[in-house]
């Protein structure tokens, strides 16, 4: 019996040292050796069968007015390449699928997977689901880790965005399918939300991060000095990008409750989320500024800095109409954050922008969050512009780099001037300099841009619809989609004002069709099959 416990502790010693070693290479040379490499193979159908996706992603073609456009056609081609790519199977980390946001992240990091699920919705729900569930499956107690590797966890959480994420699925997929997926998932989600009740309110009723890297935005001003050689007591900072996932947390189990027939729980989510809304508006509103801000607790109070954190109530429904006015005379605001590529971290008119990291350039994910927000308060025109640069700005920087980047420069295309926390020199050994490559972790939101917020794509358990929105400057171009699943092409021919002039071809059947801009066109597959896929 020694000699076998003996053998099993020097078997697991070395399957912990291979992978130590394994991660260590990763971590070390990623962004180095393999720098000058191009890992982004076309997805092929004979692949897709070893990581169980069901069928090929969506393709996109576009032309411009003077004729074929390879960086949007090759860019949205790529991201779900690289999609593909990072999607790991099950393995001794996690037992379902899980997403990797890079390569050189070799771990399960919870905001990343919800924004990757959204991603993955548009190619395979099923895909999208594992990747929420990995990280609900690798919680530690009632807590979702900030991250999970092979040899560790973390101690703290991340911004709780995997029930929005859930209810953001659910939509896309049968009745009978969301009310399983949410019963699965529903329980420990529900867990997690008591969890942080209990473990980030303050007693002023809104939310703190326990450190700044909680946040996911660790060297932003208002947290960090650029080098994170200085950070803040974020314990004492009532937070109204945390106290904003909140609402959108509570407004996504409220949704997850009905689905599996819990009205009363719906109803108290529904009720904490106007609570919470109503005290972010007491207390983290300036109205000087016309913006939300942090709030030091011990002080009273405001933390000045103009980051993307004081738009994100927007998302969450927080601001009365006249708040959504002021917030958005920032966002079109030239000076503040509408830039060349749109809603950087830090408004351009902050003393404290620079071109490093969570202190001025774009990122996806909180750009798209801001998009989402515009939407929900019906500014379509805004949210048409600023989506349709976004992903331009994205994929012309594919283009010049071979690329996709962690995050942007919000000036131009291209990350040469951009820096990844200048000074610190861990960071710089382990993941470089500049931004991680291959990074589809939310760099990928674009294709959902196109999907989701241009095209208007919606699916239904009886139809596909679609409401075109593209601003003035997208005339002349032509988009032309294909859905494998159903299979259906769309062509869509951008006019004056937004107006498009369409082309359904399903199956055999040509359909065409015209709609202005923002107007909903409804589309009946022929296929009851077809529609249960979809």
């Amino acid at each position: 019996m020694a000699v076998r416990r003996g053998v099993a502790a020097l078997a697991a010693a070395v399957a912990r040292g291979w992978r130590l070693l394994v991660f260590a290479t990763y971590l070390l040379l990623w962004s180095k050796v393999f720098k000058g490499h191009h890992f982004l193979e076309p997805v092929e159908a004979a692949l897709l069968h070893a990581k169980g996706v069901r069928h090929l992603p969506p393709e996109l073609d576009v032309d411009g007015p003077d004729g074929p456009d390879p960086a949007w056609t090759q860019g949205f081609a790529a991201i779900h390449a690289a999609l593909f790519l990072n999607l790991r199977n099950p393995d001794t980390l996690s037992s379902v699928r899980y997403a990797r946001p890079a390569p050189s992240f070799r771990a399960v990091y919870l905001w990343d997977s919800a924004f990757i699920a959204q991603i993955w919705k548009g190619w395979d729900p099923e895909v999208a689901f594992d990747v929420l569930r990995s990280v609900v499956m690798l919680r530690e107690g009632d807590r979702l880790q900030h991250f999970v590797s092979d040899l560790s966890g973390s101690p703290f959480t991340q911004p709780p965005l995997i029930a929005w994420s859930l209810a953001e699925l659910l939509r896309t997929v049968p009745p009978e399918q969301s009310r399983a997926w949410a019963r699965v998932l529903y329980p420990p989600l529900k867990a997690y939300h008591d969890w942080l009740m209990a473990n980030r309110r303050l007693d002023n009723g809104l939310f703190a991060w326990a450190h700044p890297y909680e946040s996911g935005v660790e060297n932003a001003p208002r947290f960090s000095s650029r080098d994170e050689s200085r950070l803040a007591d974020t314990c004492r900072l009532a937070a109204p990008d945390f106290s904003a996932y909140m609402v959108l947390k509570s407004e996504a189990l409220a949704h997850l409750a009905r689905l599996i027939g819990d009205d009363a729980a719906a109803e108290t989510f529904e009720a904490e989320a106007c609570a919470l809304a109503e005290r972010m508006n007491a207390l983290l509103w300036d109205e000087a500024e016309g913006l939300y801000f942090d709030r030091d607790t011990d002080t009273g109070a405001f933390v000045k800095s103009r980051t993307i954190a004081s738009l994100l109530p927007l998302w969450a429904g927080i601001p009365d109409r006249p708040r959504a006015e002021r917030l958005v005379a920032h966002i079109v605001d030239p000076n503040a954050f509408n830039t060349v590529i749109p809603l950087p971290s830090v408004a351009l008119n902050d003393r404290d922008f620079e071109k490093d990291m969570w202190r001025g350039p774009v990122w996806l994910n909180t750009a798209y969050a801001v998009l989402a927000g515009l939407t929900r308060y019906g500014f379509h025109a805004e949210a048409a512009d600023l989506a349709f640069r976004l992903c331009n700005g994205v994929y012309q920087t594919f283009a010049r780099t071979g690329r996709f980047h962690e995050f942007y420069d919000p000036e131009q295309h291209g990350v040469d001037a951009l820096a990844r926390k200048r000074g610190n020199l861990w960071k710089r050994l382990t993941l470089g300099g500049l931004p991680v490559t291959e990074f589809v972790g939310w760099s990928g939101l674009v294709n959902t841009l196109v999907l989701d917020t241009l095209i208007g794509l919606e699916r239904t358990e009886r139809e596909l619809a679609i409401t075109p929105r593209f601003p003035p400057h997208a005339e002349g171009r032509r988009f032309s989609l294909r859905l494998p699943a159903p299979d259906l092409r769309l062509t869509l021919r951008i006019g004056p004002e937004g107006a498009v002039r369409g082309t359904l071809v399903d199956g055999e059947t040509e359909t065409t069709f015209a709609a202005a801009f923002g107007e909903r066109v409804a589309i009946v597959t022929t296929s009851p099959d077809q529609r249960r896929s979809a």
